[in-house]
């Protein structure tokens, strides 16, 4: 009896320890995919049609020793893992891209966790984590393909972070094994985007931070190994800036730099920046916008430390601050920001992770308070909070605006799948939408669907496999739809137009976003059928002068 109440209570142990090792992990993982789930579901959007169909059209080899043509940035492993997704399942359905980019948010999110549960703690992983996945400025990085480089230099930065605080633990084949995988994700992180051209920059403070328990010989080894990682980043910045002919972009400018480094601070102090909004006149704030953000951040950010500094842990913050403005940095300094910047949330993807950790640290810093101990915890959880529930609601608004800027897209794709080879006239498409209100005073938090500079003959190509003549026009310019703003594809035009396009044998395309597929187009009896792979778009404004960072 003795013998089996001892098993029952081992079992139950192992049971015990089982579940409070994997729940925080389940956690973050549900939080996800509960968020980001519906994005399987949509289709191509902003400029996933064209950097797809570019990656298929160019072999393994071009791809990896040369820049697309057109296209001012150096990514090759991101663009050969878009032509692997095709050429394993085809790639003209969107979920599996989405898929991907929900799976590396989710992993991303994970490592984190795990990298800050090995510095500080259980309880701050899990809260780091949590904001993380929340983070109201990663929704255009999960939602839409072409900012998966965002996703792919974060996983490969994190990767190699927490392989090489692992190495210490391990023996010694599995700490140099651990230690030489590190070096190899931080030396492809650039191969992703150009943020990975400080892996080795991050690795090297990380390592100073957290030195291993190996000895004089192992010390020598990781700076060898970390100096290797900074002269691969070098050659990449070498080859990127001298080794390639780019097309040009606009210059950027001192103007440009403020508004970048003041979006970053919108980022970095977003649980009060976003309550701008709400206390100031819009017309107001408009003006003044990037003075408001500077002030009231930088009086945020300074309080948050005083928070920590008497939570004894200011190295820490200061240093989830510092990764976060490096981790923005190649943005901030050599990208304008009207049309761009302003435009992409996306970029401030990379350095999500430090600033969830800054904030994810708060309450923690209110318990190590010497006095007042509970209310510096209340402090710190209310103000996590609140802007989980803010965030949640930031990223679900995006996500019904991606659902209606699909449900347009795929009423192109229908309308061309039943009509093949005929000319189309897409009536009303929207190339974004937006909410009425803004949430954040700098920025354009919206979402794209068909962007002005590419035409939807793009869109089919990367949907269908063919291109047939696609003509856009706006028969009505920006609209209401709900709470919503819409922004109207294509030239302007009226029903005159139309009705002699329709007697010209073109085919129209009435879009409705209340519609979930097209419900119908109007075809002219007597026009040719079935002819495909007619290049051209009728009319579109195909030019790109730009990086899509």
């Amino acid at each position: 009896m003795g013998s089996a109440n001892s098993s029952r209570g081992t079992w139950r142990s192992a049971v015990f320890r089982t579940v409070y090792r994997l729940w925080p992990p389940s956690l973050l993982i549900t939080l996800t995919v509960a968020l980001y789930g519906p994005s399987v579901g949509f289709s191509f959007l902003l400029d996933d049609s064209y950097d797809l169909t570019a990656a298929r059209r160019t072999s393994y080899r071009e791809l990896l020793v040369e820049p697309l043509p057109g296209f001012s940035y150096y990514r090759p492993l991101t663009f050969v893992l878009y032509k692997i997704v095709h050429d394993l399942w085809g790639g003209t359905e969107p979920r599996h891209y989405h898929a991907l980019s929900i799976a590396l948010h989710a992993l991303n999110t994970l490592l984190l966790a795990w990298l800050i549960q090995r510095v500080t703690g259980r309880a701050v992983a899990l809260t780091a984590g949590v904001l993380f996945a929340t983070f109201p400025f990663a929704y255009q990085a999960v939602q839409i393909v072409c900012s998966l480089p965002h996703l792919l230099v974060t996983s490969a930065v994190l990767g190699a972070l927490v392989l090489w605080d692992l190495a210490p633990q391990r023996g010694w084949v599995a700490r140099r094994l651990s230690r030489s995988a590190a070096v190899i994700l931080a030396l492809v992180a650039p191969g992703f985007h150009e943020t990975g051209t400080l892996s080795g920059l991050l690795l090297l403070v990380f390592a100073r931070s957290r030195p291993g328990v190996d000895g004089w010989l192992a010390t020598r080894v990781q700076r060898a190994a970390i100096g290797a990682v900074l002269l691969g980043n070098a050659a990449y910045l070498a080859a990127w800036f001298w080794g390639f002919e780019k097309p040009g972009m606009r210059a950027v400018t001192l103007f440009d730099r403020q508004q970048n480094l003041a979006f970053w601070v919108q980022a970095l102090a977003y649980p009060v920046t976003r309550s701008l909004v709400l206390f100031f006149a819009p017309d107001w704030l408009t003006q003044h916008a990037r003075s408001t953000v500077l002030l009231t951040g930088a009086t945020t950010v300074a309080l948050a430390l005083t928070v920590h500094a008497l939570g004894r842990q200011q190295r820490l913050a200061l240093a989830a601050c510092g990764f976060a403005l490096l981790a923005f940095l190649p943005a901030l300094l050599f990208l304008p920001f009207r049309g761009y910047v302003e435009d992409g949330p996306r970029l401030l993807y990379p350095a999500a992770p430090a600033i969830a950790t800054f904030w994810g640290l708060l309450p923690r810093a209110g318990w190590r308070w010497r006095r007042g101990r509970w209310g510096g915890v209340t402090l710190g959880t209310l103000v996590v909070a609140t802007t989980l529930v803010h965030s949640i609601g930031f990223v679900e608004r995006r996500t019904e605006l991606a659902r209606l800027a699909s449900r347009a897209q795929e009423q192109v794709v229908e309308a061309a799948r039943s009509n093949p080879g005929w000319p189309l006239v897409v009536v009303d498409a929207p190339a974004w939408l937006a909410l009425h209100r803004y949430e954040y005073p700098l920025g354009h938090f919206g979402m794209n669907a068909q962007p002005e500079y590419l035409g939807f003959d793009a869109l089919l190509e990367a949907r269908l496999g063919w291109r047939q003549p696609v003509e856009s026009l706006a028969v009505t310019r920006s609209f209401d739809y709900g709470r919503y703003t819409v922004g109207p594809h294509g030239h302007p035009s009226t029903q005159a137009s139309l009705a002699s396009y329709r007697l010209s044998g073109w085919v129209l395309v009435p879009v409705d976003l209340a519609r979930a597929t097209a419900g119908g187009t109007d075809r002219v009896p007597g026009m040719p059928h079935g002819r495909r792979s007619v290049i051209g778009s009728m009319g579109e404004n195909r030019s790109r002068t730009g990086p899509n960072t």
